[in-house]
C-alpha cells in the first residue's frame, strides 16, 4: 500500500516542503536530505500525488541541462523530445543518470536514455533491471527499443553533391568515433570512395570538447589537400568554419565545406553552409510514438526504427575544375 506525504516527512524527521522540493527540484536540497527522503521513498512506496494521474516519462541524461552546451545534439533534442511528449498530453521528468534511483515503477510508464554509448555501459546493468520500457536513439541495445537516424545515407548524400561539382579528394571529420553514428559515417565514406575509385584520406576526429587536439586533426586532415570537407557533428559546425577562415581559406573558393544542420545558424552565416539535416523534430516525434507504443503495449517485441537525413543545399559549395 502507497504512503502519504505526511507519513515519508514523519520517517525522514522533514518537513512537508521539503519533501516537495525533492520531487518537483523546484527548490535546492542537501544531496543528504535528498538521497534520505528518495531511499524512504521507495521503502514506503510513496507515489507523489502530482504524477499519479498522469503517464510520465522519465528522461535520463548525462548532466542537468546547460546553456553552454545548447547546440549539441543531446542538448537539442531533448528540447524537442520535451515538447513532444508534454504535446502528447504526457508527463516529462529529465533526470541525471547519478539521481536513477528517482525512477519508481508505481508512476514512471517508460524511460527515454539521451546518453553516449559509455555512459550506457557503465550503467547497463541498472537499465536492465528497470522493469518499465526503454527507447533508445541512435544506440541499439536488447533492452530497449530504439529510433535511429540513418547517417550513413546523409554522408553519402554529401559525398554525392560534392562528386557531381566535381571534387575528387574529399576529406572527412566526425564528432564521434566510437559510437554507431561515428561507425555509420566512416563506413559510408569508405564505401563510397572504393565505388568510385576516389583517394580514402584519413579520417578527422573533430570534436568541441578538446579544441586543441581538433584543431590537430583537421590539420592532419587538410595536410592531405582536400577539395572539400564534410564536418560530421552539429556542436562542430560553426568551429569548422572558423577554424578554416583562420587558416585563410576560402569557402568554397579554396575548399568546399558540407556541416551538419543547426536550424536558424547555418543559413545565416557567410557563405550560407550546404549541411546534412536530421530532422529533430521528426525524431523526437517517432521517438514519443515509441514511447507511446511501448506504454499501451509494454510487453510486446521491441522494434528498432530508421529515420532518412535530407542535404540543405546552400552555397558553401563550388564546382572544381583541377
Amino acid at each position: 500500500m502507497a504512503s502519504d506525504i505526511n507519513q515519508l516527512a514523519k520517517k525522514c524527521g522533514v518537513s512537508k516542503a521539503t519533501i516537495s522540493r525533492v520531487f518537483t527540484g523546484r527548490a535546492r536540497v542537501s544531496e543528504a536530505i535528498r538521497t534520505k527522503v528518495l531511499a524512504a521513498a521507495r521503502e514506503l512506496n510513496y507515489r507523489p500525488q502530482q504524477v499519479m494521474a498522469r503517464d510520465c516519462v522519465a528522461i535520463i541524461v548525462a548532466d542537468a541541462p546547460s546553456p553552454q552546451r545548447r547546440t549539441s545534439f543531446s542538448e537539442r533534442l531533448l528540447t524537442s523530445a520535451v515538447f513532444e511528449i508534454t504535446r502528447r498530453n504526457l508527463l516529462t521528468e529529465v533526470i541525471p543518470v547519478k539521481e536513477l534511483p528517482k525512477l519508481y515503477d508505481s508512476y514512471t510508464k517508460a524511460v527515454l536514455l539521451l546518453l553516449s554509448e559509455p555512459e550506457i555501459e557503465e550503467h547497463r546493468g541498472e537499465f536492465e533491471r528497470l522493469s518499465m520500457p526503454i527507447v533508445t536513439v541512435n544506440k541499439q541495445y536488447a533492452f530497449s527499443s530504439s529510433v535511429n537516424t540513418d547517417h550513413g545515407q546523409g554522408v553519402t548524400l554529401a559525398l554525392e553533391h560534392l562528386y557531381s561539382y566535381g571534387h575528387r579528394r574529399i576529406g572527412l571529420t566526425v564528432d564521434r568515433v566510437e559510437n554507431q553514428a561515428g561507425r555509420e559515417r566512416i563506413g559510408a565514406y569508405r564505401a563510397f570512395a572504393a565505388a568510385r575509385v576516389l583517394p580514402e584520406l584519413p579520417v578527422g576526429h573533430f570534436r568541441d570538447l578538446d579544441v586543441e587536439d581538433s584543431c590537430r586533426e583537421l590539420d592532419r586532415v587538410l595536410a592531405e589537400k582536400p577539395t572539400a570537407l564534410v564536418v560530421c557533428g552539429e556542436s562542430v559546425a560553426l568551429q569548422a568554419a572558423y577554424e578554416l577562415k583562420k587558416r585563410n581559406y576560402r569557402i568554397p573558393e579554396d575548399i568546399s565545406l558540407i556541416t551538419s544542420e543547426l536550424t536558424d545558424i547555418c543559413c545565416w552565416m557567410t557563405p550560407e553552409l550546404t549541411t546534412i539535416n536530421q530532422n529533430l523534430d521528426a525524431l523526437a516525434a517517432e521517438t514519443v510514438a515509441q514511447l507511446l507504443a511501448r506504454i499501451r503495449a509494454p510487453h510486446s517485441p521491441r522494434a528498432n526504427s530508421w529515420l532518412p537525413t535530407a542535404l540543405i543545399v546552400r552555397n558553401s559549395v563550388g564546382r572544381w575544375n583541377g
